[in-house]
């Protein structure tokens, strides 16, 4: 007998061996036969048995006889557990009501295309394809909404959305409306009864441990059957990062300037990329403020003090450093009632272009007169990454968030998001910091040349070591290295920073903003690059082309 076999059958006597041995040669001839199963064989051999306690002897086997019984019950009873889990996938959603909420959310853009999916799909199967090639908050959002059973169809549930952020945007303050199910019950009538918002699902909680890491619930609010996230909108806040200094100094001043110019109701047909499939005939938006201020103190909260405090030019953070108060990040804080297709991005691209001396504020003037103007100039539009929808703003009366479901009793959805950003934003500002340092070691980098840029440091008389010069506070400026003048064609050791290689020669580097130079040989003005063709000319040519095309069909 084998070893592992004898472990089992140790203790058994040989009457029960025997039985034993009889039922094994039958189920082995019912498989010859054709009938039994090798999986009901393989249940009942010694190494899948449990191992008795040493302590008390193993358990007899049945007869063959209690044993095909046995197994003909086991395939009944999985039968039937098969029948309860397809019944249990099979949700009933008419015993529930439905109740009007919006959803206030955050996400990074970066990993996705966009906030909304591409083109109008009404069937499911479509969306979910256009999902996995094209990945999108929306789509993420209704997958959970899905897991969740708060919905049962996207085309059914109302759905509306406050902005429509491209790809790379993110959202700190988007906000969406829609009709999910609801904890209430129906009367004897069939009308729902909606219980109070403290009984209602805990919507917060549940989405969120539906959705990915990037995209956050961070209240709902129960809202008017006439509520539409879009249409029930007051203004939209957008924020734009910057950074000036190195080889993109930015003259602020000129920028405050001209982003005051956009304040008020105008035709921004000039600002924003047009669509002729949409047919859109009115460009006039009203931008209530607009504004470029420093992030010295949102930036130390969000990397912390000993990074936003220093205003030098190794990539850390804060605004207003530098001998001409430009120097460091800041931030476009733009606020209006409702924004064109990439029309932040437009704007944004004039204005890196008056900040960098290449146009002057008036440009955006002239840019708004679309009698003067009546095609878009051809010019590049900023970076998305940097670009954040903030905040999206309703009536007090219309929406009031809820955070949490009890008032200093349950608040867990709140420690959820609050553990879960907090993540989020440590993994980010290491990274950031890591960069930070990447970025300074390299510049530090002392290079052999005979070049001595403007930008060196002024030499002066080495001190001596008992101190020397004017300054009484010489001996606290250990750090700066004083170096005897170079005589003219001799090497010396500079930092590469002191080099200014960064800027190329060849040309002109535009600002395009999140780090991005689009380098071009000279700048042409605005005003004087080639326009494209007006938008009711683009409109009508674009009917044609489909009347044409419905044609030949």
């Amino acid at each position: 007998m084998p070893a592992d076999l004898g472990r089992g059958y140790d203790s058994w006597e040989k009457p029960e061996l025997i039985r034993r041995i009889e039922v094994l040669e039958s189920r082995l001839a019912d498989l010859d036969n054709g009938g039994g199963s090798t999986d009901t064989l393989q249940t009942q051999t010694p190494e899948s048995k449990k191992r008795p306690r040493r302590d008390s002897p193993p358990v007899p086997a049945a007869s063959g006889h209690a044993a095909e019984q046995e197994g003909e019950e086991g395939d009944i009873q999985s039968k039937k557990d098969k029948k309860k889990k397809k019944r249990a996938k099979e949700f009933d959603f008419a015993r529930f009501p439905q109740r009007k909420i919006a959803l206030k959310l955050s996400y990074f853009g970066w990993p996705y295309h966009g906030f909304a999916r591409q083109g109008n799909l009404t069937e499911d199967a479509d969306a979910e394809r256009a999902d996995a090639e094209y990945p999108t908050v929306e789509g993420e959002l209704f997958r959970a909404l899905k897991q969740c059973r708060l919905i049962q169809s996207e085309s059914a549930c109302g759905y509306s959305r406050c902005g429509r952020t491209d790809r790379g945007v993110s959202g700190l303050g988007q906000v969406v409306s829609l009709y999910v199910r609801s904890n209430g019950r129906f009367d004897e009538a069939g009308c729902p009864v909606l219980p109070c918002p403290e009984d209602e699902y805990p919507y917060v909680k549940m989405l969120n441990k539906a959705l990915p890491q990037a995209v956050r619930i961070h209240a709902w609010a129960p809202v008017q059957a006439d509520f539409d996230a879009r249409f029930s909108c007051r203004s939209r806040f957008y924020r734009y990062l910057l950074y000036s200094g190195g080889h993109g100094e930015l003259d602020i001043a000129r920028m405050r300037d001209a982003a005051a110019r956009f304040v008020g109701t105008h035709d921004f047909r000039n600002f924003c990329r047009l669509d002729p499939a949409k047919q859109i005939k009115n460009f006039e938006r009203t931008v209530l403020s607009a504004d470029i201020v420093p992030v010295r103190a949102w930036a130390a909260d969000m990397l912390g003090a000993a990074t936003a405090n220093s205003s030098n030019d190794n990539g850390d953070f804060g605004g207003d450093g530098g001998s001409d108060g430009s120097r460091g990040w800041w931030q476009l804080e733009l606020r209006g009632t409702a924004f064109l297709w990439h029309q932040v991005r437009c704007m944004m691209g004039v204005l890196f272009l008056v900040g960098q001396g290449y146009e002057e504020p008036g440009v955006v003037n002239r840019l708004l007169d679309v009698a003067v103007v009546t095609g878009k100039p051809s010019y590049e539009m900023a970076s998305d990454m940097p670009l954040v929808l903030a905040d999206c703003e309703f009536d007090a009366d219309d929406v009031q968030w809820r955070y949490y479901r009890q008032p200093d009793e349950d608040v867990t959805a709140m420690i959820l998001l609050e553990r879960s950003v907090r993540q989020q934003w440590q993994e980010h500002a290491i990274k950031a910091l890591i960069a930070s340092s990447l970025y300074r070691q390299l510049n530090g980098i002392r290079v052999r040349t005979k070049h001595v840029p403007l930008s060196a440091p002024v030499s002066a008389p080495a001190a001596t070591e008992s101190g020397g010069g004017d300054d009484d506070n010489s001996n606290n400026n250990n750090n700066s290295e004083v170096r005897p003048p170079t005589p003219l064609g001799e090497c010396t050791w500079l930092e590469y920073r002191e080099l200014g290689y960064g800027r190329r020669s060849d040309g002109i580097d535009f600002v395009r903003g999140g780090g991005h130079v689009h380098h071009a040989r000279r700048h042409v003005p605005l005003l004087e690059r080639p326009q494209a063709a007006p938008v009711e000319k683009r409109n009508r040519d674009w009917l044609e082309r489909k009347q044409q095309m419905s044609l030949k069909e």
